[in-house]
């Protein structure tokens, strides 16, 4: 008798853990919802639908009690994150908004590599290697053999664990032993570094600049890149922004403000951002910078946000004529919200107006000479001669 009262006790206590474990799930989630929905209205009829959904669980589920808890929050705070159909809002775990915060002030965690074991060969390959990275700096390249991670040689059972040491951004010197055509290569690589988000190079009298990303330091290797392009006797310039979609509107004002003179009218700004009631929320002025030489915007459909603003201001203010296909039509711009366990929503908080008011969202740039070529993940890599928009460009802007 005493023995089946307590398996029925056991039973009991454990539905009832089970039970308080869900509820106390259903109680963090209303806590998300109760940052995301402002109106109560909106709440009772959400919580009214989880509610239902609960008891359903509850009352029907056969694995209910492998219910994992955490991946239910992450599913519901996700889930209402992608129903509003906006892929510029997105939920981010702790890890992902400090690698997020990182990358907007232009820091990078690592060495700059990534790797590969092979398995068969029994060996730790390096399948890229990361532009501005310390790895890049030091000669580390793509298909170089990691031999030894801080002395300890590396095997099948120690490679990862040796590969975390190259991780963070501690910013302390780590030794790496490489392998190249039978030479054996030893690099001091820094962890944590700068990325680099302009490029250039000389075409001829033409300067050629890439910008992959509008981030903090941004505007700083802008200066530096188009003032050694002036300094070697460029004749005019072409930015590429083909693919470039990442960073913020106001890292995309800065690099702006590097090129272009200081607004005609005094109430005039590089760019506004205007909230939903029509507010303004910032504003961006412009200084006296200003570099008096003829100038092209490489644009394609995958230019989008910042670097949509940043060709619409350039050709706004008569600096630049556009060349490549229509812009994808991002003209929004995005805030971050931080939750109590360290994750975050990034939410689109408001439109862009730029220099000339017109917006550009949902309708994109449409350029001044259409030349029409397949998308290029890395357009910096082809040959100039190949390129139909750069030589469209060039052409232009040698007339």
């Amino acid at each position: 008798m005493s023995k089946k009262i307590s398996v029925g006790v056991s039973l009991a206590l454990i539905l009832a853990s089970i039970a308080a474990t869900f509820a106390i799930t259903m109680a963090f989630s209303q806590s998300i919802y109760n940052k995301l929905i402002s109106n109560i209205s909106g709440r009772a009829e959400m919580y009214a639908a989880v509610d239902d959904i609960n008891a359903l669980i509850r009352n029907n589920y056969y694995f209910f009690a492998s219910i994992n808890n955490e991946s239910i929050n992450q599913s519901i705070a996700n889930g209402y994150i992608e129903g509003l159909n906006d892929p510029n809002s997105k939920l981010l775990t702790a890890e992902e908004y400090a690698d997020y915060t990182n990358r907007i002030n232009g820091k990078a965690s690592g060495i700059g590599i990534t790797t590969a074991w092979d398995a068969q060969a029994k060996k730790l390959v390096v399948t890229s290697v990361a532009n501005g990275s310390s790895a890049a700096a030091k000669g580390i390249k793509k298909d170089d053999i990691i031999l030894k991670i801080s002395g300890e040689r590396v095997h099948a059972q120690n490679y990862e664990q040796l590969l975390a040491a190259l991780g963070g951004d501690t910013l302390s010197t780590i030794s790496v032993t490489c392998l190249r055509k039978d030479t054996e290569l030893e690099f001091n690589v820094t962890v944590g570094y700068s990325y680099v988000s302009v490029t250039r190079k000389s075409i001829g009298s033409v300067g050629y600049v890439r910008i992959t990303d509008f981030y903090a330091n941004t505007q700083e290797q802008l200066k530096e890149a188009v003032g050694a392009l002036q300094d070697s006797g460029a004749q005019a310039i072409v930015f590429d922004l083909r693919g470039t979609s990442n960073g913020t509107i106001e890292y995309a004002a800065a690099a702006i403000d590097c090129i272009t003179p200081i607004c005609s009218n005094q109430d005039e700004v590089l760019v506004e951002l205007v909230g939903r009631e029509g507010n303004s929320i910032l504003s961006y002025p412009s200084t006296s910078n200003d570099v008096n030489l003829p100038m092209a915007v490489l644009v394609d459909e995958n230019t989008a946000g910042p670097a949509e603003l940043f060709a619409c201001d350039l050709r706004d203010f008569g600096k630049a004529v556009l060349v490549g296909v229509k812009t994808a039509g991002v003209g929004t711009a995005q805030q971050a919200f931080t939750l109590e366990d360290g994750s975050a929503v990034i939410l689109t908080t408001s439109k862009v107006i730029p220099y000339k008011k017109t917006p550009f969202h949902d309708v994109g740039l449409s350029p001044d000479y259409e030349v029409v070529m397949e998308s290029v993940d890395s357009p910096e890599l082809l040959d100039p001669a190949d390129d139909a928009q750069l030589q469209k460009a060039i052409s232009v802007l040698s007339k």
